[in-house]
């Protein structure tokens, strides 16, 4: 049986009716599940567009066959619906009905049609298709502005403060609950993996359209609430209004921020996004009050997304306060992924290895290593993607000096495992979780500043609602935004903010001692939504904390810590709260939550080291390297011995901490 593709709805709905004489068929199930196979191979051959599969499936005496079979490209289908249909089965003919598409093009016209099927000496097969039947009722568009008398309600967004015209993101629903988008937005909007990205989103079941600072929504007569919003930084508003034909509303809407950090020299940015355009991604980022959003451009097997729209540069959709780039992410999904900001030639391959990020009998060259290489060259950063998965190549490419930065919160709840996943290899590397890998690699010595993202793909997902803080100083530019991330000048936000510091020096600067030395430390965390515990962590460990049991926006921790020997001191803070923007990947929220990169201790000129920390990438190493020997496919055994070679000194960076043989 043919791979039924993503988006067909396989619950089938049987209703009286079904004759199964028994000179045909001994069992019911006999004829009912032939029939469910052809069915749905027929509804896999027409979303894919299958002509070869699809003609196998068609009966000889299928009118005008040929045309039927030449017309399948021109007719693409976004979804094959099969819950509502009814099949009756009499002797050797069956009917199947309805059968409803969605058109690519536009999911809000589905069409229902009956299929006909005749049992031949080969089996079951479709003998017609025969269009017109009923489309069931809660499959149509209800309550569109196409089908009522409706007012035009102009809309109107500014800053409080500055009574500038601003971006937002709004939702409208009616006393039953019921969407109505702005003029241009559509009433549904699509949910699947790369499909229709950009303009909407949907939040806690929501529908939320981006929008101007000046539009439209057409409304036939009621009340109406709205929900308007703009990123972290602002309070969202709630409204209520009516409409009727004698008093149609003009509103002007005045959104008040309750911090505003780019005002401080902290300038927010997504370092991964995908599958948006470069209009839409300005959109969207505007209306989320990000200052700075990078679209990466990846692959998949024959799959390459956004390419056209890479300039090498920011992209002429940016203004002076939301710049969009257009960049790259290198992707094996054994060896990992990296994110490739600020660059101004692509670097191919995007993704190579096996599916899904390359293809069948695909080779597993060139290494992570070298695409970072080819990076750095042009003066790009290099980011390991969404930590901690996957990361067989991360400790590796961390020793030999490849990553500028890692991003530590992407999806759910950072302080806690995440699942392994593994694409290639026989090994999967041990569940972690991101602060973890983090953590273990600066113990070791190296300087990584920590990055959010969104990792965004979906329509359920909203940029920047995990973000990365970026330290600039005077007028924001993405040159001083990808350098202020090269300097380690960055916070983790989720929606807290804030502001570090030890011995006022701010994260990414060095404090040289020559002895052990008690250092004092502030942080400041501000929170719409309060902070449980602030934590500041030296070497991974938690050297100091308080709570929050008043649940204040605005804490100050002030104290000491102490630094024996050379370390790194970074704060967090958090709560159990819950945000609901990233769970339609991961089964698991967003918490409230940010995490200042470190400041670095050096005592008496001595490097940091941890050898039980050394030990866990040792053999993170040792295994990939294994896997080198054994498992991948390159081009030559010379090309093999290259990479082991590679991978063997970055082995011996951790090796000497641990005392081992290198």
């Amino acid at each position: 049986m043919r791979r039924l593709l993503p988006g067909i709805v396989l619950s089938l709905c049987f209703a009286a009716g079904l004759h199964l004489p028994s000179r045909a068929w001994a069992h019911a199930g006999d004829a009912i599940l032939p029939v469910r196979l052809v069915v749905t191979q027929w509804a896999s051959a027409l979303q894919g567009r299958d002509k070869q599969a699809m003609a196998a499936l068609l009966s000889s005496r299928f009118p005008q066959k040929a045309k039927y079979l030449a017309g399948l490209p021109l007719t693409p289908v976004m979804a094959v619906d099969l819950r509502h249909a009814t099949l009756n089965i009499t002797g050797d003919t069956a009917s199947y009905t309805p059968v409803v598409t969605f058109p690519r093009v536009n999911m809000q016209n589905p069409e229902a049609f009956s299929l006909m099927l005749k049992h031949e000496e080969d089996g079951w097969k479709v003998s017609e298709v025969v269009p017109g039947a009923d489309v069931p009722d809660d499959l149509k568009i209800r309550d569109s502005v196409l089908q009522h008398v409706t007012y035009n309600v102009a809309v109107s967004l500014k800053d409080a403060d500055t009574h500038e015209p601003v971006h937002a993101r709004v939702s409208v629903r009616d006393a039953s609950g019921d969407y109505w988008p702005p003029q241009g937005h559509a009433k549904r909007v699509a949910e699947g993996w790369r499909e229709d990205i950009g303009g909407d989103v949907l939040v806690e079941n929501k529908t939320f359209a981006y929008v101007n600072p000046a539009f439209v929504i057409q409304l036939p007569e009621g009340r109406y609430l709205m929900d308007v919003s703009r990123g972290p930084e602002y309070e969202p508003q709630h409204l209520e209004f009516s409409v009727t034909a004698a008093d149609v509303p003009r509103l002007d809407i005045v959104l008040k921020r309750w911090v505003h950090m780019a005002s401080r020299g902290w300038y927010s940015g997504d370092t991964h996004t995908h599958f948006l355009g470069p209009r839409s991604a300005a959109l969207e980022a505007s209306g989320e009050d990000l200052n700075v959003i990078n679209v990466l451009l990846s692959s998949g097997g024959n799959y390459f997304s956004n390419i056209a729209d890479f300039t090498g540069a920011p992209d002429p959709a940016s203004d002076a306060d939301t710049i969009v780039y257009m960049t790259e992410e290198t992707r094996h999904d054994f060896l990992g992924h990296t994110v490739l900001l600020n660059l101004k030639e692509l670097i191919y391959p995007f993704g190579w290895g096996e599916p899904e990020t390359g293809v069948h009998g695909g080779y597993d060259y060139p290494t992570m290593a070298h695409q970072a290489d080819a990076a750095h060259a042009q003066g790009g950063l290099v980011a390991w993607a969404h930590m901690p998965f996957p990361y067989a190549e991360l400790p590796i490419d961390v020793a030999l000096d490849k990553i500028d930065a890692v991003e530590t919160m992407v999806f759910g709840n950072p302080m806690v495992q995440h699942p392994a996943w593994n694409a290639r290899g026989k090994w999967t590397p041990p569940a972690v979780s991101p602060l973890t890998l983090w953590y273990s690699l600066l113990n070791t010595g190296f300087n990584l500043p920590g990055l959010g993202s969104t990792d965004k793909m979906w329509n359920s997902q909203v940029v920047g609602s995990v973000r990365s803080y970026v330290k600039v100083e005077g007028e924001l530019t993405y040159q001083k935004w990808v350098d202020g991330i090269k300097a380690g000048r960055t916070f983790v936000s989720s929606n807290a903010m804030i502001d570090f510091s030890v011995d006022g020096q701010t994260p990414g600067s060095t404090l040289r001692r020559k002895d052990a030395a008690d250092l004092p430390f502030r942080a400041v965390v501000d929170s719409r939504f309060p902070v449980e515990r602030i934590e500041i962590i030296v070497n991974g460990q938690v050297a100091a904390s308080m709570e929050n049991p008043g649940k204040l926006g605005h804490l100050e921790f002030t104290g000491t810590v102490k630094a024996d020997a050379s370390a790194w001191v970074a704060a967090r803070a958090f709560s159990k709260h819950e945000l609901p923007y990233q769970y339609h990947l991961t089964g698991s929220p967003s918490i409230v939550f940010a995490h200042a990169s470190p400041v670095y201790v050096e005592i008496d000129g001595k490097p940091r080291h941890s050898a039980p920390d050394a030990a866990f990438l040792t053999e993170i190493c040792d295994r990939t390297i294994a896997w080198a020997k054994t498992t991948a496919h390159y081009q030559s055994e010379a090309q093999r011995r290259e990479v082991v070679e590679l991978y063997q000194r970055a082995r011996a960076v951790y090796a000497r901490q641990v005392g081992g043989p290198d």
